[in-house]
């Protein structure tokens, strides 16, 4: 009986055992499918949020397209409206022909409004032509120079351009300076329209030259045009109008 009773017994917790053991595979079976329908799901979850990224990045990149940032840029910008002359700039230039504010002394300053860097460079462009204008009678007023139109018979519908001379520039056979500026937005009798502003007449024009060149009675052509000294003097004006003068 004790024999039947301790094998019974044993029986019985080995069979606890297994049921135990059961319960745990069975546990792990079912984590483990959790586990793959949780990861399944994160990686269906990330695609579709992968593709709705690309959807809106293409339908970002559409919408800007249509988008004029000119446009847009002018909607927040003042006009393009600038005064006509250096007094209404509130600009002169001084006895040493620096240009200053008239009412600080200051020198010229490019960034009127830090955020508008466009309207700012129009300003500069529309007293860069008062600059023109200014020099152009300083060369008439104080170099004593006159403005002459090429060709001299051009018709209405050919190009022209001009060129400033000293009155005896085309009857003195003796000398003939000829002063040629740059290419851009410089003018006759100027260098570099920056040294103008930035810095004073004498370092951005071409009147020191002049009026040096003028004591010795050097003849001055001074010109609007590009002029290449061959021994015909071929005159290029806008490359479509052409006349030759004859070397004295």
């Amino acid at each position: 009986m004790r024999k039947l009773q301790r094998v019974d017994t044993r029986v019985c917790t080995d069979g606890r055992s297994s049921v135990t053991s059961s319960s745990s595979g069975l546990m792990l079976s079912h984590l483990g499918a959790a586990t793959l329908a949780l990861h399944l799901l994160w990686t269906a979850m990330a695609q579709v949020a992968g593709q709705e990224d690309r959807e809106k990045t293409t339908a970002l990149k559409d919408l800007l397209s249509r988008i004029d940032l000119d446009e847009l840029m002018k909607k927040d910008e003042p006009p393009f409206t600038f005064p006509k002359t250096l007094e209404e700039f509130e600009y002169a230039f001084s006895e040493h022909g620096q240009l200053r504010h008239i009412k600080t002394g200051e020198p010229f300053v490019f960034n009127a409004r830090e955020d508008l860097h466009r309207w700012n460079q129009k300003r500069y462009e529309a007293l860069g032509e008062i600059i023109t204008q200014y020099v152009y009678e300083l060369l008439e007023k104080k170099c004593n120079m006159t403005k002459r139109f090429l060709p001299l018979d051009a018709t209405d519908e050919e190009p022209t351009s001009f060129i400033y001379l000293s009155p005896d520039a085309l009857s003195n056979p003796s000398k003939l300076l000829v002063l040629i500026q740059g290419s851009g937005v410089v003018r006759a009798g100027q260098w570099a329209r920056r040294l103008i502003i930035n810095q004073d007449l004498d370092s951005g024009t071409q009147i020191p030259f002049i009026t040096r060149a003028i004591e010795p009675a050097v003849q001055i052509d001074l010109g609007e045009i590009p002029l290449s000294l061959s021994p015909s003097f071929p005159l290029f004006v806008n490359q479509n109008a052409i006349k030759t003068f004859t070397a004295a």
